[in-house]
């Protein structure tokens, strides 16, 4: 998050430009100056003396959640937001790599965090960001409100001495969530590639819709604050009151990941966002978009999507525009500058244009190590100069234009065997069912079933209940067309579950169709009801 030095030159500049929007509340960039200043110094008065310093949070977006970040920030403590959605397992194990010294939490996620067992009188600063402590002093932990912080004397805030750190933490849609750790900073970089190719500038009004425990909330977010533009923030399950921020606050820039991005081009409201809005870069990202999508953000909101594909672990690598994406809807993009994008055989060597393997990437923006595991690394001569590449757990193949197609990930249910990638276009499948006039949303999902082995389960929501049977028909056929190797046991659902972050949520969305199937031989099912 940006820091309080930037704040200040903002605030000096023009003090009542309003820096952040939160509902009702617009802080200005004097605002913003102040409470950042209060707060950071009250942090630092009570900081626990353990390093290094780190800090994270389990909050939902809010104007006090992203002054706190940046007192922080400001502090040079690493700060990183945990998806308050995963549950206890996985809070748990996230909070035990991190170890931190700073705990920021809501109420609404207040009983996640305990149930973990913290603050467990560790010695830790525990801030409540939107209530205020409740029960006896716990051990060596320092409790506190944002409020009493915020009630604090302003001052001038002085970082920590610590090595710099940056950590992020991985889906976890196999598994506990990794975290991610770099040990030299590539911001500055990035942000002046994006601001040279986009330009972007103060002028711009960029509205969040992510989680900011998202890393490409904040990601973008800071690419604003520090232009000295305005931030907006948004909720990612209403796209009535997205459609009308977009208009009211004057918002030009947005990142918005697939599910949320249908909502807002299928609502009516959007459809005139073209004419009377000033977007001119909506960013998506998370998944492959479908051709539905693709078309009615063009028609509704003029020619401003653009796709990005990135990891966790490698950043933000490849983008695609809106003329290109508008004719080559299943690329991601070529690489951005300073990255590279191979794809690889089963035996780590690069394949020609146009051949399906595991995607490998050289970025000045890689990880450097998991907190608890060592990445899969290769050095490879590649492109006439030797790389670090990071091996990724997605497949895809490079067109002949030199753009990246994803197929498939080797996370979640869907694993590779032996670390090779998938030999099934998976996403390339899904492409092909959306284009399906009767088929509103569905996911492929890989796995294995007993007595059958490998096999896709194919949930699927019908545009209408009338379409469920012939779209039954239509998704299976398709299914034995594109991918002949597998069975595919096809069930019309009412919706697919998608995280905050437009991930879909596979493991439950599995559980909840698996009882629903018709698993038996092919041969020995009906056509009408196998799956239904």
């Amino acid at each position: 998050m940006i820091k309080i030095a930037d704040i200040r030159k903002h605030a000096a500049r023009w003090p009542q430009r309003v820096a952040v929007v939160d509902g009702e509340t617009r802080m200005t960039w004097a605002n913003f100056a102040d409470k950042v200043s209060r707060v950071a110094c009250a942090i630092q008065d009570l900081l626990p003396e353990t390093r290094p310093a780190r800090a994270v949070f389990l909050a939902e977006n809010s104007w006090e959640l992203v002054v706190s970040m940046a007192a922080v920030s400001s502090l040079g403590i690493p700060c990183v937001g945990l998806d308050y959605t995963a549950g206890a397992v996985a809070t748990a194990a996230a909070l035990d790599q991190l170890e931190p010294t700073v705990v920021i939490t809501s109420k609404a996620h207040r009983s996640l965090v305990e149930e973990c067992g913290w603050p467990g009188g560790r010695d830790i600063l525990d801030i409540f960001v939107d209530s205020e402590p409740a029960g006896l002093p716990d051990g060596r932990t320092v409790s506190v409100s944002f409020t009493d912080l915020l009630v604090s004397a302003p001052g001038e805030p002085q970082p920590v001495e610590q090595p710099f750190e940056a950590f992020s933490f991985t889906s976890g849609t196999s598994g506990v969530p990794k975290m991610v750790v770099r040990r030299t900073s590539f911001e500055a970089r990035r942000f002046a590639d994006l601001v040279d190719q986009y330009a972007f500038d103060e002028e711009d009004v960029h509205l969040v819709t992510v989680p900011l425990y998202h890393a490409s909330g904040p990601g973008w977010a800071r690419i604003f604050l520090t232009l000295g533009g305005t931030v907006v923030l948004g909720p990612h399950d209403d796209a009535e009151e997205l459609i009308r921020i977009i208009q009211d606050e004057g918002v030009s820039t947005t990142l918005m990941v697939p599910p949320v991005l249908a909502r807002v081009v299928a609502h009516p409201n959007s459809e005139h966002l073209h004419k009377t809005s000033r977007l001119h870069f909506v960013l998506s990202g998370g998944r492959h978009l479908n051709r539905w999508v693709i078309n009615n953000a063009w028609d509704r909101l003029g020619p401003v999507l653009h796709l990005y594909y990135g990891t966790t672990e490698t950043g933000v690598n490849v983008m695609i525009g809106p003329e290109e994406l508008h004719v080559a809807p299943c690329r991601s993009g070529r690489p951005m500058p300073g990255n590279t994008v191979v794809v690889l055989d089963p035996e780590n060597k690069p394949l020609p244009k146009g051949s399906r393997g595991r995607v490998a990437i050289a970025s000045y923006q890689l990880m450097d190590s998991y907190a608890t595991s060592e990445p899969d690394f290769m050095t490879l001569d590649y492109g006439g100069r030797t790389q670090r590449f990071l091996l990724t757990g997605d497949s895809g193949l490079i067109d002949e234009a030199g753009r990246l197609e994803l197929t498939g990930r080797n996370d979640g249910v869907a694993k590779a065997e032996a670390g090779k990638p998938l030999d099934v276009n998976i996403f390339g499948l899904e492409a092909d069912l959306m284009d399906l006039p009767c088929v509103r949303e569905t996911a492929v999902l890989r796995t294995s079933l007993p007595g059958v082995g490998e096999a896709l389960v194919v949930p699927f929501t019908p545009v209408a209940p009338e379409r469920q049977e012939s779209g039954y028909r239509a998704v299976s056929a398709a299914c034995a067309r594109r991918v002949p190797c597998l069975p595919a046991y096809v069930v019309p659902v009412e919706s697919i579950p998608y995280s905050p972050t437009g991930k879909v949520r596979a493991a439950q969305l599995l559980e909840s169709v698996l009882p629903l199937l018709d698993i038996r031989p092919a041969e020995s099912r009906e056509p009408e009801t196998a799956g239904v």
